[in-house]
């Protein structure tokens, strides 16, 4: 069982752990800022066509962030459904066809998740397909840094459309992002060097090394730059300046807001009467929410699901965070980074179906994970909130930056919270539509690298295996799509598997003919030379 008094207890003992901590409390903060550069951009540019209702929006998604934190105690993101979100903002999507189409996810997650079919469908699922869907996560994010935010930019300076050439268009250019990704080079090195001596020091106490010596070691603590936290407050500074000296007007609410006429627009309390939405209820029969319901659908079962339950494993496991895996479950969970085509494992001549890459012992099992990506889904339905999931890439980022617990996402959804029920007006708009998108591309860019370094490091089986995860990579880089880079890894597995029993029952036919023995007489015999191909 997953939601036990005994988890729940250990969970919060394992947060307030990293909140009670001043050092640990700061890399939780910087952590939890880690996914601002994939969920501003789309907040933004759906609040502003009027596809989602934004105050809804803040306040349901920072209640499941706190939730999320509170059940699972990883820094699970809380973010938008990608896939819809970039066909409601290409066909300028109404409100009711782009929360419907979330519903239609939500529901058909529900289905899956809750019956536990896609536990049985991914026990056929090889490790390397679901690596490669990470690495292609990871690289798409990688190219959206580099080609939708940073790209765009001037060198020196970016021109706004009422600009006066002023201080405000220095704000934001490329030369910022590099700016910013010199740091970021900088505090990866860091944390690569502390890795190195935790290593070490674990080393050397299992060594047995006299105390005195580990004394002295355990009193060095470097403390690692918050760098998601620096780069979010310049760009508030940054923004704020912006705003102050643009021309423009900040950008006008869309009218279902229900904002009393005599009320500030920076101080107004939610009205959950103001944001119902009936027009979602109407919309659920919209062929086109159905239609980007259906690619929505291949991207959050593998991407928000079964990618992230995968690196929310690597990213935690047993051995360096007991406290998030139940006492029962004293044994690691089950690498999926096993070689699938190794003869010894899994003879050619009787294939036998693939261990489930997500073990049910992970922090994050498939099941629960499921649940919650319904359950945010069907019950912000009526209050017009924008579609949401969890996803690898934002675990990633929150890791990257610092995130180790669910602390990180318990006050980003405080946060969340607070600003949705108390500044839900026009000004906030203003403000999120100035943030330099130089510091955004930065963390996207170090997101993308985090997800996709886990995806390779992680498999390190045969050739094989490599060759899957990049023809799954390579092809959602290809077509956009996590869909049909699964068909393609999937088919690329396949194909290597049919090759291996041709070949091994060509060599069994003609074994007299060519002299070559079977693979367990051979090794009976101890003729079977180490490089032959009947061993790998």
């Amino acid at each position: 069982m997953f939601l036990t008094k005994s988890h729940l207890r250990r969970i919060t003992d394992y947060n307030l752990h990293h909140f009670r901590s001043p050092h640990l409390l700061l890399s939780e903060i910087s952590g939890s800022l880690g996914d601002l550069g994939t969920l501003l951009p789309l907040l933004l540019a759906l609040s502003l066509q009027g596809s989602i209702d934004l105050p809804s929006t803040l306040i349901f998604s920072g209640l499941f962030n706190v939730l999320t934190g509170l059940v699972f105690g990883v820094p699970l993101p809380v973010q938008p459904m990608k896939a819809i979100a970039a066909a409601s903002l290409q066909g300028k999507e109404g409100l009711g066809t782009t929360v419907a189409a979330g519903a239609w996810v939500g529901f058909a997650v529900l289905l899956l998740g809750g019956t536990g079919g896609l536990k049985r469908v991914m026990r056929w699922v090889p490790g390397a397909v679901v690596r490669g869907v990470q690495v292609g996560a990871g690289m798409s994010l990688v190219v959206a840094a580099g080609g939708g935010m940073v790209r765009p930019l001037g060198w020196l300076w970016t021109p706004e459309e009422h600009g006066d050439g002023g201080l405000g268009e220095w704000l934001d250019s490329r030369a910022l992002a590099v700016l910013a990704f010199a740091g970021l080079i900088v505090t990866l090195g860091q944390q690569q060097q502390q890795q190195q001596q935790q290593q070490q020091q674990q080393q050397q106490q299992q060594s047995g090394e006299n105390g005195r010596r580990r004394r002295r070691r355990k009193g060095r603590i470097s403390v690692q730059v918050p760098y998601a936290l620096v780069l979010f407050l310049v760009g508030s500074v940054f923004a704020v300046v912006r705003v102050y000296l643009s021309k423009d007007s900040p950008p006008s609410p869309p009218p279902y807001y229900g904002q009393p006429a005599k009320s500030a627009p920076w101080t107004w309390i939610w009205n959950p009467l103001h944001h119902i939405h009936p027009e979602v209820l109407r919309s659920l029969l919209n062929p086109q929410s159905l239609s980007m319901a259906i690619a929505q659908l291949p991207l959050t079962t593998l991407n928000s699901i079964v990618a992230a339950s995968a690196l929310a494993s690597d990213l935690f496991p047993p051995n360096s965070y007991p406290q998030l895996y139940d006492d029962a479950s004293s044994d690691p969970p089950i690498s999926p980074t096993l070689s699938v085509f190794s003869s010894r494992s899994a003879p050619s001549g009787n294939p036998k179906p693939l261990s489930s890459p997500i073990p049910e012992e992970g922090p994050v099992p498939l099941t629960p994970l499921s649940l919650s990506i319904s359950a945010m889904n069907l019950l912000s339905v009526p209050f017009g909130c924008m579609p949401l999931c969890h996803g690898a890439g934002g675990l990633a980022a929150q890791h990257r930056f610092g995130a180790r617990s669910g602390t990180s996402i318990i006050l980003l959804g405080l946060t969340k919270f607070l600003l949705g029920l108390f500044f839900p007006g026009p000004g906030l708009l203003g403000l999120l539509a100035k943030f330099p998108k130089a510091f955004l591309g930065v963390m996207v860019l170090g997101a993308g690298v985090e997800l996709a370094g886990v995806g390779v490091r992680s498999v390190e089986g045969e050739e094989q295996d490599r060759m899957v995860m990049l023809m799954t990579a390579g092809t959602i880089l290809a077509f956009k799509n996590d869909g049909v880079g699964f068909l393609a890894g999937m088919g690329c597995y396949w194909g290597f598997r049919v090759a291996g029993w041709m070949n091994s029952g060509t060599e069994k036919g003609g074994g007299e003919e060519q002299g070559l023995l079977g693979e367990e007489e051979a090794e009976q015999e101890g003729t079977v030379d180490e490089e032959s191909p009947l061993l790998r």
